[in-house]
């Protein structure tokens, strides 16, 4: 799974670490633009958006059909990293255009190794009758993956799944080129009783590929994986008890499988999916009711209003009955959202639970091939979803993206549609009202548009401001189709960014924070005047040093002044 700008996360504490041990090594061709979110502790995770690296060069046909899996006893073991000599690096480096991730690394690691026991205190003590327990069909599709990779994936399910439990491991090769996985995955595969193989002579995609791995599953319930996991103990039975409810999408807890060491880190304890403006999928803080449900009862799943779609377990009654994948998809991207937003509109519910921990290589980018480019098929997946899900919201997403929008109408969503209407589901405002009410999308109940000040310049998000938020600035004051500087102010008093930053009241100078429970996130609106809740302005701060170009903005006390006059302009939000 690759998360389309959500790519991989590290600690601050690791990216600079990385940063001081390979600092003439590639890492320094990445530009990490910070998304990110903070766990109990406060450490931040950076979700980095991927912008450059090393092509790989010109690699041999030799090369890129060789399995040069050779373990080194001990490497890897209980998720260790395993860390590579400077002249590794370079060849190394060489080759990680092939995957996306360290394949050096990879083949030197076990297909069988350990992995630490990471699930809380709760989780190890929560007890399931197995012979109660619906049966599984593992479902995993590749790609022209790493065999050492996928092979650490079928044996990570196989030695820590019950047996009873587990009906078949179904691998769906779609249409790989690499000759490694012919035969000699044949052959690998062919003592393990339950894999069993299925190709596709041509290149179906995430969607079709799944599909035709769904079709043939025996087991009560489909469980996904991608082609680059390592599950843990103990994670099937969590996902089978909620999923035999037949009523729920329910994602395991997804830890990170380092792209560099593979190395196992367990990731924060409270992941939520949503979504942003444009629809790229973010992982958020959870609201405060989530929070507290899982402090109250922290081994019990919890919902959440989107997954990220690699990683889920469903009944196979219900999956089909709403309809399976949306077949008109194309390779990858956005099948997850309208997965999600179909799940909780016509019945079902999305969740998490913290339970089942299943380590994820999060790829900076993509090594496959799209057909007419990347851009062209998520537009068109995402211009599929959207048309048939969003409702008026599909406008406000329209016209926002203007090359989704001129190929809204070439997409043939009638069936998809029809089935919206069969299943009689229910609409997008009822899931932004009861499945997501934290939402910082416009609303007919919500003001849309600039925030001007007197002095010049606009409130806005600074282009580079990490996902979890940062000093405000004043911003330029774009058109009306610049997002970076348009803001929804709610009837609460809060003023509302996109990727789900709140205005805040900082000590000192104002920030963008999460948008949560905090008092100091309404800005009460005066007159021509934004006040916080103890009275004090809203104000620009206007510094006329020629060294300076940061135009901060911070909560003063109120006086006659252009600074703290503030013009709200409003921009049709459909």
């Amino acid at each position: 799974m690759f998360l389309i700008n959500a790519m991989f996360y590290v600690s601050f504490e690791l990216y600079n670490t990385i940063k001081k041990r390979h600092k003439n090594q590639w890492y320094k061709r990445l530009h990490f633009d910070q998304d990110s979110y903070v766990d109990k502790s406060g450490m931040r995770v950076i979700v980095g958006h991927y912008v450059g690296g090393n092509s790989g060069g010109n690699l041999s046909q030799e090369i890129i059909n060789a399995n040069n899996y050779a373990p080194v006893e001990g490497a890897g073991e209980g998720g260790r990293p395993v860390q590579l000599s400077p002249r590794e690096i370079i060849t190394a480096r060489e080759l990680f255009a092939l995957h996306s991730y360290n394949i050096l690394v990879g083949d030197r690691i076990n297909i069988n190794r350990s992995l630490p026991d990471v699930r809380s205190e709760s989780c190890k003590e929560v007890q399931y009758n197995i012979d109660n327990l619906p049966t599984a069909s593992i479902i995993i599709v590749f790609h022209n993956e790493a065999w050492s990779t996928l092979m650490r994936t079928v044996m990570s399910v196989i030695l820590r799944s019950p047996p009873t439990l587990l009906k078949q491991i179904i691998l769906v090769d779609d249409a790989s080129e690499r000759k490694y996985l012919g035969k000699e995955l044949d052959d690998a595969v062919s003592n393990l009783g339950k894999v069993q193989i299925l190709r596709s002579l041509e290149r179906k995609g995430l969607v079709g590929a799944r599909l035709i791995g769904a079709r043939t599953a025996t087991g009560d319930v489909l469980v996904f994986l991608d082609a680059h996991c390592e599950v843990t103990y103990g994670w099937l039975e969590p996902l089978l008890e909620r999923a035999g409810s037949d009523d729920v999408f329910i994602c395991p807890h997804i830890d990170l499988l380092s792209e560099d060491t593979l190395a196992y880190t367990k990731s924060i304890d409270a992941h939520w999916g949503a979504f942003s403006w444009r629809l790229h999928f973010r992982w958020l803080m959870p609201s405060t009711e989530v929070m507290i449900h899982k402090s109250e009862n922290p081994s019990k799943p919890y919902p959440t209003p989107a997954m990220a779609g690699g990683l889920f377990a469903v009944r196979k009654s219900l999956f089909w009955r709403l309809g399976g994948y949306d077949e008109g998809m194309l390779i990858w991207g956005a099948e997850n959202l309208e997965l999600s937003w179909r799940a909780w509109q016509c019945g079902a519910r999305v969740e998490i639970t913290p339970c089942s921990r299943v380590g994820h290589i999060f790829r900076r980018h993509s090594p496959y091939k799209y057909p007419g480019g990347v851009s062209k098929v998520l537009n068109a997946n995402l211009a599929r979803a959207a048309s048939v899900w969003m409702d008026e919201w599909a406008d406000f997403f329209f016209k926002f993206n203007p090359a989704v929008a001129a190929i809204r109408d070439q997409q043939e969503v009638g069936d998809r549609v029809d089935l919206r209407k069969n299943l009689k589901c229910k609409s997008f405002e009822w899931y932004l009202t009861n499945v997501w009410p934290q939402h910082f999308f416009p609303t007919k109940d919500r003001w849309f548009g600039r925030i001007r000040n007197d002095k010049g310049g606009c409130i806005g998000v600074v282009s580079g401001t990490p996902g979890l938020g940062g000093p405000a600035s004043k911003v330029r004051c774009g058109s009306d189709l610049d997002l970076d500087s348009l803001l929804v102010y709610t009837q609460e008093g809060k003023i509302m960014a996109d990727e789900g930053l709140c205005l805040e009241q900082g000590n000192g100078r104002a920030v963008w924070k999460s948008c949560g429970d905090n008092r100091k996130q309404i800005w009460k609106q005066e007159g021509p005047r934004l006040k916080t809740i103890d009275g004090l302005c809203l104000t620009l701060v206007i510094n006329h040093s020629a060294d300076v170009t940061d135009t901060p903005l911070t909560a003063k006390r109120c006086i006659k002044t252009d600074e703290q006059i503030w013009h709200f302009e409003r921009v049709p939000w459909r």
